[in-house]
């Protein structure tokens, strides 16, 4: 059985990414053929299992493997040489290395690639998973914020994408999230070994409900984040209730937002109508998609977006932004609607044609949920890894054991004048 090292960013920030590397987890482990072992990459400036610069008392320990549970999971957890900073978490470093060759593959999956440079001196065949490229994950964060902090952004995203490029032309296969995604990876390492591979979805958990009881629109997101760009979400939904009488509620669930795009709710005279839960998962989270009137996502920037797959998966109908990776999956009119990236109008005027036609709703939510098992079932996308790990490993095998390599061996052996089995030294 060959073990596989899923390796991963810090698994305190979740999001798509840790969904990403239960699911292979269990797809794994599964087949009966692979076993799979997580290893989570230190990307926090406070990680403890790390030496810090503005810490001496840090410097001897060195870098640190800890292990750890995380959703029933065992995982090892390895620190960084100055997590401060950023472009210190993507170069290799001896523990972890040494950690490398136990394993017989070492699978990222990852947010953007920049973090797979960490392979790079291991001597083992690498595949990537990513959800988008560096430069697109961080077009928001480089936005916002002082005029030094911009400057800082740019610098970090600037060397992030030396070590991307890096990681991308050393990986033996990518694996892209998105037809989105692998246009940007295709446009840096070209299109050899590049795969679409979107997460699978568990079409049991999310499910429909044909008579929900909800009267409510559900968007699910980490609002705390400037690329879900929460405000143009409210912005929407304000102007829709100035048209419409009759318009359910919004449930926010995920990470607040941040203090501002509260305030900004306050002063559009939407508290009464718009409820903010925390961070939802299982069944809990299942409920609240399949009680809803539709889904709604307003993000900047989106690899594919798990929460639209979940959505379609419990028989949604969706309103996202035309934001790259949302195209994978929503086709116009016929799942959903695609609206223009920070269109405030645009996207309030799709929210009203599914207001006020419930027809519309239901047809749009049915062929959803029919993309959803075709497409992006957990069957479905596991297949596109298991085979592309049987193709590899089954390609090496009759490399090591054909005609040629044994001629190229015995001429090796005879030039080196190595023994053969039986002969006399």
């Amino acid at each position: 059985m060959k073990k596989i090292a899923l390796v991963t960013q810090d698994l305190a920030a979740e999001g798509g990414v840790g969904s990403m590397t239960e699911f292979l987890w269990h797809r794994l482990a599964q087949s009966g053929r692979y076993q799979p072992e997580i290893v989570a990459l230190a990307i926090q400036v406070s990680d403890d299992s790390s030496p810090h610069l503005t810490k001496p008392r840090t410097w001897m320990s060195g870098v640190q493997i800890r292990t750890g549970e995380w959703r029933g999971l065992s995982y090892s957890h390895v620190g960084t040489v100055a997590s401060e900073v950023e472009f210190q978490r993507y170069r290799p470093r001896n523990k972890l290395t040494e950690l490398f060759h136990s394993f017989d593959l070492c699978q990222f999956v990852l947010g953007s690639p920049p973090l797979a440079a960490t392979a790079i001196t291991a001597g083992r065949p690498v595949f990537l998973w990513t959800a988008t490229t560096t430069r697109q994950d961080r077009a928001s964060q480089m936005m916002v914020g002082s005029r030094s902090r911009r400057a800082w952004s740019s610098l970090m995203v600037s060397l992030s994408r030396h070590y991307e490029r890096r990681a991308l032309k050393q990986a033996d296969v990518v694996f892209a999230l998105s037809e989105y995604t692998r246009r940007a990876v295709e446009s840096i390492r070209g299109p050899e070994n590049v795969v679409l591979a979107p997460c699978g979805v568990d079409a049991d958990l999310f499910h429909p409900e044909p008579k929900g009881s909800g009267d409510y629109v559900v968007c699910v997101a980490r609002f705390s984040d400037p690329r879900k760009n929460v405000r143009l979400l409210l912005g929407a939904y304000a102007a829709l209730r100035q048209r419409v009488a009759q318009v359910p509620d919004l449930y926010l669930i995920g990470d607040p937002p941040s203090v501002a795009s509260r305030q900004y709710l306050q002063n559009l005279g939407l508290a009464e109508h718009v409820r903010l839960f925390g961070p939802k998962s299982g069944k809990e989270l299942a409920a609240l998609y399949r009680n809803a009137r539709f889904f709604v996502l307003s993000s900047n920037e989106e690899g594919l977006a798990i929460v639209i797959l979940e959505a379609m998966a419990s028989g949604l109908a969706v309103v996202s932004t035309d934001c790259g990776g949302p195209a994978t999956a929503v086709t116009e009119g016929e799942t959903g609607f695609l609206t223009p990236v920070g269109d405030v109008e645009a996207f309030s005027a799709a929210m009203e044609r599914l207001v006020s036609d419930p027809a519309l709703r239901q047809r749009l939510g049915e062929a959803g949920r029919r993309v959803v098992l075709e497409r992006f079932s957990l069957a479905a996308a596991g297949k596109v890894f298991l085979d592309k790990y049987d193709e590899f490993f089954e390609s090496r095998e009759s490399r090591v054991e054909s005609p040629e390599s044994k001629t190229s061996t015995a001429s090796l052996n005879a030039e080196f004048r190595m023994p053969t089995p039986g002969s006399r030294l």
